[in-house]
């Protein structure tokens, strides 16, 4: 351990012990003192200085805590020091050995004791750009991250040469500034801040290994070698498998060759007895040999028998994917197949590709990314149940609970009033697509239940909180009403002129019946079921917005679509919405609920009610309500599924998809087909077979 982190640790026990005994012993005490009791007599005459060490202690605790990133931020403004170099080229370090030491070819490593040969060793001299070259899978990120370890080591040993760092191009648009880009691309990924890595670069101190060239759309790459020739960066490595890096100005290549016949026999040879079979397989079809040309077919295809003699499917891509969730991480199958069932797994990473291909990204994040990203692989019978079965049985079960609650507090008359109202309720702004009418109750029966139970507690906090209001003097509850009556209305209507119009309804009942505890009752049990009402409606409103955007790739405006618009039908109102509240009201009275008839509860529960309309709901809460249309494709047992993807080496360095040419395969293939001929594979296995003997 060197002296930093001898020093780091250091702090970090000592804010532990100082913040432990301020937190748990010297603030309980001080608090205990303030509020009257009396300090521990173990402290004797040292009582009086039980505030002043407090706040010492408190000082120490902040300065211990802001040590570290005030001194980040006092150190990178001072580009010279040589802390800052010792620190990028650990951070780099430890990057490259992470991305190699969870690559593909380090499974392949694991497992089967070798590694097919990726090329030629680039050189660490670099005059002009120098292109790596070659067709996708050859091996071109191994021979720069190998590259970017051989630059280290020189730039530990000499002081004047510059860091290397790994930049992805992957994630440039277009509209960035490509130098600013850059440079937050530094600094996300090593924490070399902005200004440090700004002098860096002009001060020629800094190697950039770029990758990531093809994961651009074709017609960026242009702009982003122009960008590239433009910063006049002085030492600049580029990966690349098309003949883009020719519209550069100077640059020196260096082309990957495919893997040779002799390559795959000597490394099969190597391999026994792990692959055996594969040489056979190989002579009986001479396609095989075709697509073996690369090490990353190689090591797909030495994955996909690592256990023994695979079937070969007219492709390495398929067999690898097949052979590898065929094939569990363990011997007992019911253990396998309660951790994952292949239909769901191979559907979540058809999901997670779709979306990391979008993302121009490798990561397959269990964290669901903004809806925007996946809503258009949304399929349509999962937005047909959710807007037409488990919104209406939502609503429904609102009101039923609604319903149950004002009965029992203020009379079924004023129950069956809101359930009259709710006929303005706009439920006719959400058109769905067309399925089969017969699925989908299991959604409707959870949107009711859910409904119910929310309407049963929003309408009891409500009352409950109307009801303490009404101990308040009489002005504040009669401002209280206007003043709520006169803002939805307001918000409504945006004229101050029927604002005030609307709170004279209000007002004509208070003068009539005063502000009885019945009208604040109302108002409370209306306006939170109102409220909650307006932002269920209205954050699945803009989640139908954003399926039915133009500017997204499902629209049928939108040019070049490939699998055709949604289907819509007419909207339709939710007419017989009014009818959910009258079992719920008959029950009340059945239980003994009052039949009085009042205005002023009517009144209260009313102008609760408008709320619902006004409600412009936050993008969080939208976020929320999408998130049920990704569970056919992304259940909620995600972190499973994504480990038993790792097990079975479909994800690797860090939930990473292989390689590009495994993600989009995987984001372009038929998930109920390809989860149909998995389980047909693990069938065919015996419980022996099922486990690797790597």
């Amino acid at each position: 351990m060197d002296h930093r982190r001898l020093a780091r640790a250091s702090r970090t026990i000592a804010l532990i012990g100082v913040g432990g005994v301020t937190c748990l012993v010297v603030l309980p005490i001080a608090i205990n003192a303030a509020t009257g009791g009396s300090a521990l007599r173990v402290l004797g005459p040292y009582a009086t200085w039980l505030w002043p060490s407090l706040v010492l202690l408190t000082l120490v605790t902040a300065g211990l805590a802001a040590w570290e990133p005030l001194s980040t931020v006092l150190v990178q403004r001072r580009p010279a020091h040589p802390a800052n170099r010792g620190a990028a080229l650990e951070r780099v370090d430890r990057y490259v050995r992470a991305r190699v030491d969870g690559s593909l070819a380090a499974q392949v490593r694991l497992k089967l004791g070798v590694v097919p040969r990726v090329g030629p060793a680039l050189p660490t001299r670099v005059r002009v750009p120098l292109v790596v070259a070659g067709e996708s899978g050859s091996g071109k990120t191994s021979l720069l991250l190998e590259l970017a370890g051989r630059l280290l080591e020189r730039a530990r040993a000499d002081v004047g040469w510059p860091v290397p760092v790994v930049v992805d191009l992957g994630g440039w648009r277009p509209e960035d500034d490509f130098g600013e880009w850059l440079l937050h691309a530094i600094k996300r990924r090593y924490r070399i801040g902005t200004r440090l890595g700004r002098t860096w670069l002009r001060e020629q101190r800094l190697t950039i290994l770029f990758d990531g060239l093809d994961d651009l759309p074709a017609e960026h790459r242009a702009d982003c070698l122009r960008w590239i020739t433009a910063l006049k960066l002085p030492q600049v490595v580029l990966c690349c498998a098309t003949d883009d890096y020719e519209s550069l100005p100077r640059y020196d290549v260096v082309h990957v060759e495919p893997l040779r016949r002799t390559d795959v026999l000597h490394l099969i040879a190597a391999c026994e007895p792990r692959l055996d079979g594969l040489h056979e397989a190989l002579t009986k079809d001479p396609d095989l040999w075709d697509e073996v040309r690369t090490p990353l077919a190689f090591d797909l295809l030495a994955l996909a028998y690592r256990a023994g003699r695979a079937e070969y499917r007219g492709g390495v891509l398929d067999t690898y994917l097949v052979e590898s969730a065929a094939r569990g991480p363990s011997r007992n199958p019911a253990r396998v197949e309660r951790t994952s069932r292949a239909e769901r797994m191979v559907r979540s990473l058809r999901f997670l590709a779709r979306i990391a291909r979008r993302r121009n990204d490798l990561r397959a994040r269990h964290r669901l990314p903004h809806r925007l990203v996946w809503l258009d692989f949304v399929d349509d019978p999962v937005v047909w149940r959710l807007f037409r079965r488990a919104v209406p049985g939502a609503l429904a079960g609102l009101l039923t609970g609604t319903s149950l609650v004002t009965a029992l507090e203020l009379g079924w008359p004023t129950a069956l009033a809101a359930a009259v109202a709710t006929t303005a309720l706009r439920t006719n702004r959400f058109p769905a697509t067309t399925t089969d009418r017969r699925r989908g109750f299991r959604w409707a029966a959870t949107g009711f239940a859910a409904g119910t139970a929310t309407g049963a507690a929003l309408s009891t906090v409500g009352g409950w909180l109307g009801a303490r209001t009404a101990d308040w003097p009489a002005f504040v509850t009669f401002t209280l009403v206007l003043l709520t009556a006169f803002l939805i209305t307001l918000s409504l209507t945006g004229d101050r002129y029927w604002a005030v119009a609307g709170a004279l309804a209000p007002t004509a009942v208070m003068i009539w019946t005063g502000p009885s505890p019945d009208l604040l009752t109302g108002l409370g049990i209306g306006l939170l079921t109102g409220t909650a009402t307006g932002l269920v409606t209205a954050g699945l409103a803009k989640v139908w917005q954003d399926l039915d955007h133009p500017n997204r790739p499902d629209h049928p405006n939108r040019p070049n679509r490939s699998d055709g618009p949604r289907r819509l039908v007419p909207r339709a109102a939710l007419h017989w919405l009014p009818l959910a509240g009258l079992p719920a009201t008959a029950l009340a009275a059945a239980l003994g609920a009052p039949a009085t008839l009042h205005a002023a509860p009517i009144a209260g529960l009313l102008i609760g009610l408008a709320v619902t309309p006004a409600i412009r709901t936050p993008d969080p809460i939208a976020e929320l309500l999408a998130a049920p249309l990704a569970l056919d494709e992304f259940p909620l047992r995600r972190k499973a599924i994504i480990q038993a993807a790792r097990d079975r080496v479909l994800l690797v360095d860090d939930n990473r998809f292989p390689h590009t040419l495994v993600r989009d395969h995987l984001a372009d293939c038929d998930p109920d087909e390809l989860a149909a001929t998995v389980e047909r594979r693990r069938a065919a296995l015996s419980p022996t077979a099922s486990a690797p003997t790597a």
